[in-house]
């Protein structure tokens, strides 16, 4: 879906060229829940994946349902160079996404001073999950 989004209307331009987003998927594979979603997907850990793409400077970090169970999630958002982080997970304590202790709102508050939140809006979601994007801009 993102891959399909006309930008051409973004920012004021309202260019009759509409050039889609270029979205990658990267996964580590670590997971034992393992689904393919998308065919393309970039066999790496992200942290590796962010230093080899100057550690994600002019990009989005998305992060959908980031497994809480391993040190991925806070390791990624280090290495994370640019300016607008997206966290599609569970807005409550159950340690399903990021972090099995923490929302990942807390998480970044404490870890990443950098960054503020800047969006958290409730999501559809899985019965009892309470799941919420949220959105995080570094500083100015």
């Amino acid at each position: 879906m993102l891959r399909r989004f006309d930008i051409s209307g973004l920012n004021g331009g309202g260019s009759a060229v509409s050039k889609g987003l270029d979205v990658r998927a990267v996964d580590s594979q670590a997971s034992e829940y393992r689904v393919y979603w998308v065919r393309d997907t970039i066999v790496k850990d992200g942290v590796s994946y962010l230093k080899g793409i100057k550690g994600g400077k002019g990009c989005v970090l998305l992060l959908v349902y980031p497994q809480a169970t391993t040190d991925f999630t806070g390791p990624v958002m280090r290495a994370y160079e640019g300016d607008t982080i997206v966290v599609a997970g569970t807005q409550c304590r159950n340690g399903f996404t990021g972090f099995t202790d923490v929302v990942v709102d807390e998480w970044v508050e404490k870890n990443l001073p950098a960054f503020e939140l800047t969006l958290r809006m409730p999501l559809p979601s899985f019965a009892g999950k309470d799941d919420a994007l949220f959105v995080f801009q570094r500083k100015k």
